[in-house]
């Protein structure tokens, strides 16, 4: 039987759960239900009509971290009545970009989806008249020109709504202006820049913005049931987003999310950040990147709102991208903040992908967590802690206890180039890890610097590069450190935090030159090294003991591995310009690989399989000493010096 609820006054309700759920005025007497800090719960349908009286005119309120679950996996919502939320910006003004994912549809939308869930535009977000507590607002106006401002009345840019619909890199044709039309649809994301406070500045292309706190309240039909979101496998190394995020009055654990059944195709959730200090509109003006966040191992400890696991998260290094998807570094960064697990309302998010396929965000997954409690924090772009060469990078501690901090044990280490730029990488030590890639806990780096370090992670054939790289700790391992530089450059490594750290020491090793400097801090064991413009792969690794190391990453035995390496010859034939290789017992060569002195590669040759011979044209190379470097199907590498004389 449906329950019609019929509320004459202001009603404060505590938790309440409901089959079903009508609100409707009673004649010509409004009627709503007022949620504060609480929750409410409904099993099916909702069913809302709008009230006679402007100041009361939605259904529904959640205020104060109040919060709406509905149970199911299709939406039955219906009525022109609307629900009212609010998220602020802080801070924000004219030029400050956010990523949203509505809660809301607009009831006068022609376009449904996944049931009766309506399309979203900016013409259901409202400015509050009556306080953040209150029930009285207005539609937010909006305008074509470049910036927004708050008096007479708030008013949005509709030159800056966009959505991300279909898996695509930051190339700018991968976006769609949504202006001010209804045809967001639900489940997507979407972006929106800020307000000025004030009245309307003009045309402006720059200037100065008047950071301050925006409230905005989203009206119209409540979202529900399960919402379908295509992501794609990286392109030629690149990877694919698609702009999604929490489209429910709720908090979406992101856990519950990524390790549903049906999920898999899921890789890595990508956060929006940016550099504040450039106050421009223009695209190719703009300093922005992308912050690092995975779950981390299922959560199966029965309590889901703990926030343990919390995830992983690397920070976004600010790169100006222009339109074909290219990009320039800047050398700041942005959010330190791991706080990302349970997604707060109105949350933008970009879904990057590990295969071809869908991820589906349901009912579900949808929980009850305060914003503002561990792992619930709405993505405020912010300089909380500046990385570049005029703070002291690499003197962060982890904000916990050990005994109470619920991460796995790791070390964040920062890439410092020239004292200008810095990638923020994190290791995770895990017993669930394997030296490969491991879902749930590796990710994908953004990418976009020209200069960069990356963890390379996967099979040869395929590796891609990480930020976020799991393994299982092991004092003898060797994990491989990748440094693409466009020119010259010093480099440092600096160690940020260690949490729960399972080892003494940690070194970087130059495989070449059988070297190891200790990574400390700025203050401790600081050390820096330059090298040559190049793409060093396979020369540096991160280790935890000072050894001779060779080939410790095969499981051959070592008298296996001498007597393949024994069995296999090199010779630099100058008078035929070529690199000459002997394999009478035909091994499996998995790869053939040439650097220069400086570490560059020069020679990549993959899966040659079992011949007996093979050669490779040296012509083209200066005079010099080469280092050639084979691997075996068992991993075993096999090691020669060319000296190449071609005059």
């Amino acid at each position: 039987m449906k329950k019609q609820l019929l509320l004459l006054s202001f009603l404060l309700i505590a938790t309440g759960v409901f089959a079903q759920l009508t609100v409707k005025p009673n004649g010509s007497t409004d009627s709503y239900i007022y949620v504060k800090d609480q929750i409410v719960y409904v099993e099916n349908d909702i069913n809302l009509t709008k009230n006679p009286t402007d100041s009361v005119e939605a259904s529904i309120y959640l205020r104060d971290n109040g919060q709406l679950i509905q149970g199911g996996t299709t939406s039955t919502n219906t009525g022109d009545g609307f629900l009212s939320v609010q998220q602020n910006t802080d801070p924000t003004n004219t030029f400050a970009y956010y990523y949203w994912c509505s809660p809301v549809g607009n009831p006068a939308a022609t376009g449904t989806y996944a049931g009766s869930n309506k399309h979203f535009g900016i013409n259901s977000i409202y400015e509050a008249k009556s306080g953040a507590l209150g029930t009285n607002a207005q539609m937010a106006d909006n305008v074509a020109s470049r910036n927004g401002f708050t008096n007479p009345r708030l008013t949005i840019s509709r030159r800056w709504i966009y959505t991300h619909p279909q898996p695509g890199s930051e190339a700018e044709g991968n976006y769609v202006r949504i202006n001010a039309e209804n045809s967001v649809r639900a489940g997507l994301g979407f972006t929106m820049k800020g307000v000025n406070i004030g009245t309307d500045p003009g045309n402006i292309i720059t200037g100065v913005g008047t950071d301050h706190d925006q409230t905005y309240e989203f009206r119209g039909r409540p979202n529900s049931g399960s919402f379908t979101v295509p992501v794609a496998a990286p392109v030629d190394g690149v990877p694919q987003m698609t702009l999604s995020g929490n489209p429910y009055a709720s908090a979406l654990d992101l856990n519950q999310l990524f390790y549903d059944t049906g999920n898999e195709d899921l890789g890595q959730f990508w956060y929006y950040d940016e550099d504040r200090t450039v106050p421009s509109h223009l695209y190719t003006d703009k300093p922005f990147g992308y912050g690092v966040w995975t779950p981390g191992s299922e959560d199966t400890n029965g309590d889901l709102t703990d926030n343990d696991p919390p995830g992983n998260y690397t920070r976004a290094s600010f790169y100006i991208w222009n339109a074909a998807g290219g990009s320039t570094s800047t050398g700041t960064n942005g959010t330190t903040i791991n706080q990302k697990r349970y997604a707060p309302i109105g949350q933008g998010i970009m879904f990057v992908g590990k295969n071809d396929g869908n991820v589906t965000i349901k009912n579900s997954h949808r929980i009850f967590v305060k914003e503002g409690a561990p792992g619930s924090v709405f993505q405020r772009p912010t300089d909380d802690i500046s990385i570049s060469n005029t703070r002291d990078i690499g003197e962060l501690t982890a904000s916990l206890p050990s005994e109470l901090d619920t991460r796995d044990p790791q070390t964040r280490i920062y890439a410092v180039f020239d004292d200008a730029l810095t990638r923020d990488m994190l290791l995770v030590f895990s017993d669930q890890a394997t030296d490969g890639y491991d879902r749930g806990y590796d990710g994908l780096s953004p990418m976009g610097m020209k200069t960069d370090a990356y963890f390379p992670v996967g099979n040869d054939s395929d590796r891609l590069p990480y930020v976020i790289n799991a393994v299982n700790y092991d004092e003898n391992k060797q994990i491989p450190i990748n440094f693409k530089l466009n020119k010259t450059t010093e480099i440092k490594l600096l160690i940020a935090e260690e949490v729960k750290k399972p080892y003494e020491k940690i070194f970087l090793y130059d495989r070449q030159d059988n070297s190891f400097r200790r990574i400390g801090t700025r203050l401790t064991f600081p050390f820096s090294l330059t090298l040559d413009a190049g793409h060093y792969d396979n020369r540096f690794f991160i280790v935890f003991k000072k050894a001779e190391y060779r080939n410790n990453s095969s499981t051959a035995s070592i008298e296996d591995q001498e007597k393949i390496i024994a069995s296999v010859a090199m010779f630099q034939n100058n008078p035929q310009k070529q690199l000459e290789i002997s394999n009478p017992e035909g091994h499996t060569i998995k790869s053939a690989i040439v650097y220069d002195m400086n570490g560059k590669m020069v020679i990549q040759k993959q899966n040659l399989g079992t011949n007996n011979s093979y050669s490779f044209y040296t012509g083209n190379l200066s005079d010099g000493v080469y280092l050639v470097k084979l691997t075996t199907k068992d991993d075993i590498t096999i090691d020669y010096k060319a000296i190449v004389h071609n005059k």
